[in-house]
């Protein structure tokens, strides 16, 4: 079989995702594709003998951590294969080459092909997190009004969207136990420790150490990530990431990307939802959004104004027994694509 691991500097596959799956680039490739944790491929490729490729399946290496373990984890993204008549067999040989790469082999919900293959290769879609979201300017107030009204009455909406700009306004309560964000380039090795302590408590969760959230959120080539360690005094006990891009509608959309504190505080979670609503405001954005699957995190979330939405599915092949489905899991950071278009 002619599955070859991928090399980030193959400028032929580079060439070949540009093409026909997004033309993001080399170095965007570079980025997204690195090795696993022992190196691991970061990828497959099918290579015919002639030099062409007809098929590509992608890896981000992750780690599952839950109370008592961690497993080697991965979520495979950018699963392309040519049309023809081998399409099938192609396709079929890289999902099965990952699968027996990854320990624990993950992805979103995808594409409609994608769905209907992956329950005949043995998947099971599990229940996943939610996206809340929260308008911040009586723009995206009535941007998503106007979807729900009769095209008569959507004049008089968009007119009187400055009149909603002070209800929607963010505003955060006092910060508990002297709690503040203090801003980082990058988070040093450090953080590692708060990773630590946090880790169980969160458990299950996906890798959150300063390596992981640096290669995903400072080293991103597109930039757009904002970062914050939380402090209590002198001590590092969480952190804070967001984002911003722009939608298809021409709206700038804040992402809580990552939120993290000592689980057991309620009020320094409710704050800290707060607090980033507040920054991204600040920072011109018109609407928040925040992925989240858990019971505390998503009541912090409606008391702060948000609405949940649509639900984000998560498929997976084989789980660890003490893992649970990924509906139970502590999610909010993404670790593949859709985490960051």
């Amino acid at each position: 079989m002619p599955i070859l691991g991928f090399d980030p500097t193959d400028r032929a596959v580079a060439a070949f995702l540009d093409a026909h799956v997004s033309a993001r680039g080399a170095a965007h490739w570079r980025w997204k594709y690195r090795p696993g944790p022992a190196g691991e491929p970061a990828g497959f490729a099918w290579r015919e003998a002639n030099g062409q490729i007809l098929g590509y399946i992608g890896l981000m290496w992750t780690t599952l951590c839950t109370a008592t373990a961690q497993h080697r984890a991965a979520w495979f993204v950018d699963w392309h294969v040519l049309p023809g008549d081998r399409a099938v067999g192609v396709g079929f040989g890289l999902l099965r080459k990952a699968e027996a790469a990854a320990g624990v082999l993950l992805t979103l919900q995808g594409s409609a092909d994608t769905r209907q293959i992956l329950p005949r290769l043995g998947w099971k879609e599990a229940a996943g997190p939610k996206t809340f979201v929260r308008p911040l300017t009586g723009r995206a107030w009535a941007a998503a009004a106007t979807r729900r009204l009769p095209a008569p009455l959507r004049p008089l909406v968009a007119a009187g969207a400055a009149l909603a700009t002070p209800f929607v306004r963010a505003t955060a309560p006092a910060a508990p136990g002297g709690a503040r964000l203090v801003p980082v380039e990058r988070f040093d090795t450090a953080h590692d420790a708060v990773w630590a302590a946090r880790r169980t408590e969160f458990a299950p969760a996906l890798r959150r150490d300063s390596d992981y959230l640096n290669y995903f959120c400072a080293d991103y080539p597109d930039g757009g990530y904002r970062r914050w360690v939380v402090q209590q005094g002198d001590a590092a006990v969480g952190h804070l990431i967001t984002r911003i891009d722009v939608d298809r509608r021409g709206l700038r959309r804040g992402r809580l990307v990552d939120l993290l504190w000592p689980r057991a505080n309620r009020a320094l979670s409710a704050w800290l939802v707060a607090a980033a609503c507040r920054e991204l405001q600040n920072d011109g954005t018109d609407y928040v959004e925040c992925v989240a699957s858990v019971g505390d995190l998503c009541g912090a979330l409606v008391a702060a104004g948000f609405r949940a939405r649509r639900p984000v599915p998560i498929w997976y092949h084989r789980l660890p027994a003490d893992a649970g489905e990924p509906g139970s899991w502590y999610v909010t950071l993404l670790d593949c694509d859709r985490a960051y278009r």
